[in-house]
């Protein structure tokens, strides 16, 4: 009998299991206001996801204990983080204001659910109970308090340590931070940054990547700045976008992607260092180290396309095409950083036992400020940079020499590299081996009599016999995470002489791309 009964009860989760939902999240626009002693707030609705913490918890409207022997059974909120059950999601509070006409700001207190270390702001003991709904803590500042001790502190929020990088709910602000983050990118950590963000900001401030279009609602704000989380595809659509409408806030990067190759030569590193907001938010908020991107125009017959990273045409772009390819046809194949790794490196296996030559160096025409570049027979690959990162991580690539300059992401210049094989490739992304360095230029236009592949920063194409023409098209402002040279001192007072209105936007704009011209 027991085994029977055993047996119904694996059913079941089996079942359940089976059937459970997959994890989905967004934040409706819909506004829900509530006034409180003459005072209006309004707040989002909640976007629940099915919570996948773990620990005690309670549920925040009837503060009995979430548990279920069928899988998570409750809800939590992304935006304040409040948890509950199903069945108590219409009785619900309202979640953090957007906008608030108080003129004095109060803490918004959520109660319970607390970690395990959080200590009182007030006694300095330890607050947050295992076993009931204790303790709050503030959606604003963070501030965590007893029960008994919430009326002995000061009821007046002061928003806590990022409070100039919030949109107020009163609508005053310092010096936002808005974040466009790609929730697909790094898996569940993409999700986790999104709720995080949230947890530190005003929730207008967070925007998922099919959102870009709230973009504009900030675009009248001189001292703002943007995070954008995400690999290399995300930062790129975020910039063309905001170039639409003439927005050119100083840009952060967060590493969620694969190969994060902008993100490196920014100094951002290739992968995020702690799954935490607040950390990110510390390094952007006072940063000062803003320096400009070049941002260029590749025209393949009369299509265009951006590209701020690199170009490539033969090995690497047949290469990232392939892979692209299995991507897209066995998504089931590539769930973490380390697996698209593997998979990369065998494909590349595979290629270098079959060692096929294209002849590509015997065909390709090359012509860089309207000198045609010497390509030896033997590359099969041509890579134009405009960064000093390449193929998720790859530096060095370009040396200063007596033919050439030293490589810069904002000197209007591209830089023209030669691989030969598989094997050379390899050599080079371990550091064993250089490029073949064969040109610098302005303006750089490709012939290409054949069908073959390219890519342009990491996306695929396949193209036919093509005229290939790459041109600036303007400079894009970012921000680093190193310390930059006399640059940066520079844009500093050119945007202080358009602050105080001693030049003009279109002034500053000349004057900066003549000053780094003449510097090279």
């Amino acid at each position: 009998m027991i085994y029977i009964i055993l047996g119904l009860i694996l059913t079941l989760a089996i079942t359940f299991f089976l059937s459970s939902k997959p994890l989905k999240q967004k934040i409706k626009s819909k506004i829900k206001k509530e006034k409180t002693e003459g005072n209006e707030n309004e707040s989002l609705e909640h976007s629940y996801i099915e919570s996948k913490s773990s620990g005690l918890l309670f549920c925040n409207v009837c503060k009995k204990l979430l548990f279920s022997l069928w899988g998570p059974q409750y809800h939590e909120c992304l935006i304040c983080g409040i948890y509950v059950h199903k069945k108590c999601r219409r009785n619900q509070i309202q979640c953090k204001f957007i906008k608030s006409t108080q003129s004095q700001p109060s803490h918004q207190w959520l109660s319970g659910n607390l970690p395990v270390n959080s200590i009182c702001c007030h006694c300095g003991l330890t607050c947050g109970y295992f076993f009931d709904l204790e303790g709050k803590s503030c959606l604003w500042c963070q501030k965590v308090v007893h029960e008994e001790c919430k009326d002995k502190v000061n009821q007046l929020c002061d928003f806590g340590e990022f409070k100039d990088a919030i949109i107020l709910p009163d609508g005053n602000y310092t010096k936002p931070i808005i974040v466009v983050i790609n929730q697909k990118s790094g898996g569940q950590v993409g999700v986790d940054f999104y709720k995080s963000f949230l947890r530190f900001l005003n929730p207008i401030q967070v925007l998922n990547i099919q959102e870009m279009d709230k973009l504009k609602k900030f675009a009248h704000i001189k001292t703002a700045r943007l995070i954008t989380a995400g690999g290399d595809g995300t930062v790129a659509s975020v910039i063309n976008y905001i170039k639409e409408f003439d927005w050119n806030p100083p840009i952060a990067i967060l590493p969620l992607g694969t190969g994060n190759d902008l993100s490196r030569a920014l100094g951002w590193g290739g992968t995020y260092e702690q799954l935490d907001a607040s950390h990110v938010l510390s390094k952007v908020i006072n940063n000062e180290n803003i320096t400009l991107l070049d941002r260029w125009n590749v025209k393949i017959g009369n299509k265009n396309y951006k590209l701020f990273n690199y170009f490539g045409i033969g090995l690497d772009a047949k290469f990232c095409y392939d892979f692209h390819n299995l991507r897209q046809t066995s998504p089931q194949l590539f769930k973490s950083r380390l697996g698209n790794k593997l998979i990369y490196t065998q494909m590349g296996l595979n290629d270098l036992i079959k060692n096929e030559k294209s002849g590509l160096g015997k065909r390709i025409k090359v012509i860089c400020d309207d000198v045609v570049v010497d390509i030896p027979d033997q590359v099969e690959n041509v890579i134009i940079l405009n960064i000093n990162s390449w193929s998720g991580g790859v530096t060095g690539l370009w040396e200063q020499d007596g033919n050439f300059k030293q490589q810069k992401i904002n000197d209007g210049l591209l830089e023209i590299i030669g691989v030969t094989s598989i094997l050379h490739l390899g050599r080079i992304q371990v550091g064993l081996d250089k490029p073949y360095q064969l040109g610098q230029g302005r303006k750089i236009q490709i012939i290409y009599p054949s069908n073959s592949y390219i890519q342009i920063d990491g996306e695929p194409l396949s193209i036919g016999p093509s005229i290939i023409d790459i041109t600036l098209i303007d400079k894009v402002q970012v921000l680093t995470n190193y310390e930059l040279t006399w640059e940066n001192r520079f844009l500093k007072t050119m945007e202080w002489a358009e602050e105080q209105n001693h030049i003009t936007k279109q002034a500053k704009i000349e004057i900066v791309n003549r000053m780094l011209h003449n510097y090279q």
